[in-house]
């Protein structure tokens, strides 16, 4: 068979990047470069944006028939030309293993909050802060991030640093993860850019305490026209944590108005 002749990183990204090239056909947004992390530049005031996230996650070690798709809708406004406020109506998580069929279900809400402090077009560098709080009737998650971001001409390197905790099972039981990203980007033209992305994120079961790193890498590509963009990335796990996902592949389309 001709797809088992196709290594594993790109079987598994094939039907993600099939669907970036058949949007082309719609033949400029200023929307993001990358899927794992965040820029530092904010909408204008005023300014409205729609995104939909599909986030593939497949083939662990301790259980090569995994495979969990995580979807979210986004609603994004610009509040002034520093603040940007995000709500997350619907998160849904559909998710099959070895010992359970496929199930679809209902995540959470959640609302996000992205301040500017310096403009990477005007200042040596670009950065901001990022919070998000979102959760449900069983579990609440906070996270906070510093954002950085370089532009050189046609490229564009961002960093993302920071953490969350998680109150699960009603409140009972609380989590931690500390994680940092980053993303290397080339702009062709104003309509096509590629690069790489790099995701680490390392659990923390006390304040005492850090537990297994798992990280991620691999291409991303993002292709944009009008008020209309999508943005690709397939990820790799490069490390050997038998209970994480070996591929990750996220898909984000955005819809400016």
């Amino acid at each position: 068979m001709l797809a088992n002749r196709i290594p594993a990183t790109f079987r598994h990204a094939l039907p993600c990047f099939a669907t970036v090239f058949a949007l082309t056909c719609f033949a400029d947004a200023s929307s993001r470069r990358f899927t794992y992390s965040y820029e530092t530049t904010t909408m204008a005031a005023g300014a409205m944006e729609l995104e939909s996230w599909v986030t593939r996650k497949s083939d662990m070690d301790a259980d090569r028939e995994f495979e969990r798709f995580d979807i979210r809708h986004e609603f994004e406004y610009g509040v002034s030309d520093r603040l940007q406020l995000a709500f997350y109506f619907a998160d849904w998580r559909y998710e099959e293993s070895a010992d359970a069929s496929g199930k679809a279900k209902f995540r959470d809400v959640a609302i996000e909050a992205i301040y500017n402090l310096t403009d990477p077009n005007a200042h040596p560098f670009g950065s901001a802060l990022y919070a998000e709080v979102k959760g449900s009737d069983d579990f609440i998650n906070l996270e906070g991030k510093l954002l950085l971001q370089k532009n050189i001409g046609d490229w564009m390197l961002v960093y993302n640093i920071g953490g969350e905790i998680e109150w699960e099972d009603r409140y009972e039981n609380d989590q931690a993860e500390l994680m940092q990203s980053a993303g290397l980007s080339y702009a062709f033209n104003p309509a096509w850019s590629a690069g790489l992305e790099f995701l680490h994120e390392m659990a923390v079961p006390d304040v005492e305490e850090f537990g297994s790193s798992t990280v991620y890498f691999g291409p991303n590509v993002t292709w944009r026209k009008g008020d209309f963009s999508v943005a690709l990335t397939g990820m790799r796990q490069l490390t050997s944590r038998a209970d994480e996902p070996n591929f990750q592949i996220r898909t984000i389309i955005s819809v400016d108005f």
